[in-house]
């Protein structure tokens, strides 16, 4: 097909803020009203599941209430090309398409804007609003969002459109809101070591040093939301403690040499309170006391205002785990779910606690050692040696320990993930070694790994006990000194008793502020070590960049294909070259699929076992590798593959695992729940404790959605953690879930209500009837037709008409030959490649004699 390239000249429409928005106008396919083909009709999907504009929003700003029937069925659907659009950081802007499906006659318009998801206005791109308006025989309008590229690490972030104000037409409830991914090309924590992390060797890591410790405190004070001000609003009041500390020096100095000095006459002199002893201890007491209240105050603020470590946790955990969902199958290998774990709940708060939050402790001791050396200078200049002494052996000391440190910490790390992992493969695998029973010697395993375990930890525990008496020493011998030489100081004048006595303290508190200063250093190089770990995590490639490419590739063969014939419902599935490589006929050559797939139709893929079958289905959904073919999908086709081995979230109930969404979706309502339990009864779910479960959890749900109420818990995504009663921590045989009381075949079949509740363009289905007996595989296969012929399953209350409903197409396998009356086609999966005929049903709608009928499905 040739490429497309026709379009209009940019219309400049007013964006946000008083911004200009770009609106890219294309006209695909442009025909006047007599040139539509006659055949063409608005179809169009639509699903209750979403949490989108209201009814009255989305079709022609009229209302429509629960039940009534849909509004203006022959008016045109407008909506967005695919759920979701991708844009390289680096580029100026975010190309976003609308589509409009139906006669194409007349014109009409919708507004569209943006909104802020992950991504943030202003900080990644330019919010925008605008009208797209179509003009007879007109079905594609483009506009622009302005991108904003900065040198900040972010995990691909995503912002909303959203179409709206429909005139003259309806919106897709699905489909009026889209999100365009941002694909971020920088590093964690900062480009500059991008050499490094190429690398993808932990140890490389280890050798910047502090300069990725750096790196990493330069990304939380920049990037990080309100840690900037918070962290120079710290360091300043930081420096009121230390010049209270300053003030309690000279105090204690002034106790002892003039308010209880009484042998000295010009003492009287230098009372606050001129002749009176005790009304100058008094002032002296309350100016020990009162500025403590305002210390008082400035904590409250840090602890109330200004904390920072829960954002800066709250941040790298959301985009780690944002990263980890995205991974390639490479990726995951490495980064297992017991290391994930531990980088989320232990490397994460160690590497905020020792990597940044540490900074502030350090300054306040930093601050403190220069108050003490104002004092000491002041009075006794020689005592300020080992003001040079401690710095210079803290330095040795980090030099000569720094590479022991980090090595001894990551085999404890290591030590740590092996004991968790072995744990996590005995729960996955605890029905094998029952049966086989292998339970005493899993147990002399685990005992190996704790010792091991025990062994590095007790290395690095010994580790520190050593290192940790170097300050301290230092401090007991300098105060043994001072005390020494404390007759030549005090009896020959050279030093007040009240100076020595406050020395002797000042050597104290210097040694415990070098000692936190040496553990505050310490935490830092500690830091190194998990730190090294979550920049290898943050910088393994996911699979956007592929997803974005076939993204683009799919676009590109939608417009192209609809520059040819106008309607997007007659754009099929294409099939090139697609080969299975561990199939025994589908890996080359001949054998490679090429066909196509027109929408509304019935696929029935027939073949033996271990034919490839479900590689071809689940071709159609996922990531193709390279060289094995392509298949192009139109991205305005929503897809779903269902696999045959049975699904379930084991932290959600019925409800939650049939409907996968949580009760904060505020369009959640009892339509919806309804609609869940008709298909239910359909194919036979309706048992009694089945649906006692599902009702229960549908009050639940629905109550909070109505009431806004947000019970985090509810939700089956909830990464929130609460206390869990011991008795539900593990489920043993007396403590069956739902989902184990069911019988396969109803796992089965809960998989399907599942698929036909999410309501995809197109469903893949693999072995959907093998396991039935005849009646219920009769159920599932009316079931499918009815699917494809009503363009969805009981949805007898959706905003939008039947025939402006997208249409629905199935294609689904079986183990073993058989003839169905649903397929309009049939692939047989032969030795010699795969053999493409017409079905029962295209063959009873063209007229055409049926073939002998073989085993009825």
């Amino acid at each position: 097909m040739a490429e497309y390239r026709q379009m209009v000249p940019l219309l400049p429409l007013r964006g946000g803020g008083g911004r200009e928005a770009q609106v890219v106008a294309q006209s695909l396919g442009a025909r006047s009203p007599g040139q539509v083909p006659p055949n063409a009709r608005p179809w169009l999907s639509s699903s209750p599941a979403q949490s989108l504009p209201s009814a009255s929003s989305m079709n022609g700003r009229e209302s429509m209430k629960p039940g009534a029937a849909p509004l203006a069925p022959d008016r045109d659907v407008v909506q967005f090309l695919s759920t979701i659009f991708y844009v390289n950081e680096t580029d100026d802007a975010a190309v976003v398409r609308a589509i409009r499906v139906g006669s194409l006659r007349g014109s009409c318009s919708v507004k569209w804007s943006t909104q802020d998801a992950s991504a943030m206005e202003g900080k990644k791109y330019n919010a925008g609003e605008g009208m797209l308006h179509f003009g007879p025989g007109e079905s594609v309008r483009t506009f622009e969002v302005g991108i904003i590229d900065d040198d900040n690490f972010d995990t691909a972030l995503e912002f909303d459109v959203l179409l709206s104000e429909p005139m003259n037409c309806v919106l897709d409830p699905r489909l009026s809101m889209s999100s365009v991914m941002i694909l971020d090309d920088d590093l964690f924590p900062s480009n500059s070591f991008k050499e490094v992390i190429e690398l993808h060797s932990e140890p490389a890591l280890y050798e910047t040093g502090f300069s990725l410790l750096w790196g990493f405190i330069r990304f939380c004070f920049v990037h990080v939301p309100t840690i900037q001000w918070k962290t120079i609003l710290v360091l300043l009041l930081a420096n009121l403690g230390n010049a209270y500390y300053l003030a309690t020096i000279f105090l204690r100095v002034y106790l002892v040499d003039t308010v209880l000095n009484t042998e000295d006459p010009s003492a009287e002199d230098r009372l606050w309170v001129t002749g009176d002893r005790t009304s100058t201890a008094f002032l002296l007491g309350l100016a020990w006391v009162l500025p403590n209240f305002i210390l008082l105050g400035t904590d409250y603020i840090e602890m109330k205002v200004l904390e920072m470590g829960f954002n800066i946790r709250y941040h790298l955990r959301v985009n780690l785990f944002r990263k980890y969902l995205r991974y390639t199958p490479e990726s995951r290998a490495e980064v297992p779910i017991q290391d994930l774990k531990i980088s989320i709940m232990e490397d994460i708060p160690e590497v905020v606690s020792e990597g940044y939050m540490v900074i502030f402790e350090l300054w306040a001791m930093l601050g403190k050692i220069a108050m003490v050396s104002i004092f000491m200078l002041r009075k006794h200049p020689r005592s300020a040696i080992p003001l040079v002494i401690y710095p210079a052996l803290i330095v040795v000391y980090l030099i000569r320990t720094y590479r022991r440190r980090l090595d001894l910490m990551a085999k404890e790390g290591e030590g740590q993930s092996d004991t968790i992992g072995s744990l996590m493969h005995v729960h996955n695998a605890r029905r094998l070694i029952a049966c086989f029973d292998k339970e005493a010697y899993v147990v002399r395993r685990f005992e190996d790994v704790l010792r091991q375990q025990r062994k590095l930890t007790m290395d690095l525990k010994s580790f520190d006990f050593w290192n940790g008496q170097l300050i301290p020493w230092i401090t007991l011998l300098a105060i043994g000194t001072y005390i020494g030489i404390s007759p030549m100081l005090v009896l020959r004048g050279t030093t007040s008793l009240g100076a020595f006595v406050a020395t002797i303290g000042v050597y104290k508190d210097l040694g415990d502020r070098f000692s936190t200063i040496l553990s505050g250093v310490e935490s830092l190089s500690k830091a190194i070590s998990p730190l090294a770990g979550l920049t290898m995590q943050f910088n393994l490639p996911t699979d956007i960049p592929q997803r974005a490419e076939v993204f683009a590739q799919r676009q590109k063969f939608a417009l192209e294909s609809h520059q040819q014939a106008p309607m997007f419902d007659s754009i099929p599935i294409v099939f090139s070259n697609v080969k299975i490589d561990h199939s025994p006929t589908m890996h080359t050559g001949a054998g490679c699929l090429s066909t196509q797939a027109p929408q509304g139709s019935v696929i029935h893929v027939i073949g033996p076992h271990d034919s490839g079958k479900g590689q071809i289905l689940k071709r159609i959904c996922e990531l193709q590798p390279d060289g094995s073919g392509t298949i192009m999908i139109s991205p305005h086709l929503l897809t779903l593959q269902v696999p045959h081995e049975p699904l379930f979230m084991e932290s959600a109930g019925v409800f939650g695992n049939l409907h996968l969404v949580s009760n904060v979706e505020k369009n959640f309502n009892r339509n919806v729940t309804a609609r869940g339990k008709r298909i239910m009864q359909r194919l036979g779910l309706d048992k009694e404790w089945i649906m006692a479960e599902y009702e229960s959890e549908e009050a639940a749900y629905v109550r909070g959605a109505e009431n806004e109420v947000v019970d985090k818990a509810m939700s089956p995504f909830s990464c929130y953690e609460e206390e869990e009663e011991e008795s539900a921590e593990e489920e043993d045989e007396g403590n069956k879930t739902w989902a184990s009381q069911l019988s396969g075949s109803e796992k089965w079949r809960f998989q399907l209500a599942r698929a036909f509740i999410y309501d995809p363009h197109v469903l893949v289905v693999h072995r959907p009837v093998d396991n039935l007996d005849d009646h219920l595989k009769e159920t599932v296969m009316s079931l499918f037709l009815e699917f494809v012929e009503k363009r969805g399953l009981e949805n007898n209350l959706e905003d939008l008409a039947q025939t402006q409903r997208r249409p629905r197409t199935v294609i689904f396998s079986t183990g073993r030959a058989t003839q169905t009356s649903i397929a309009d086609y049939v692939w047989h999966v032969t030795p010699d490649g795969i053999k493409v005929e017409k079905g029962p049903r295209s063959r009873r709608a063209a007229g055409e004699a049926m073939m002998p009928p073989g085993p009825a499905v």
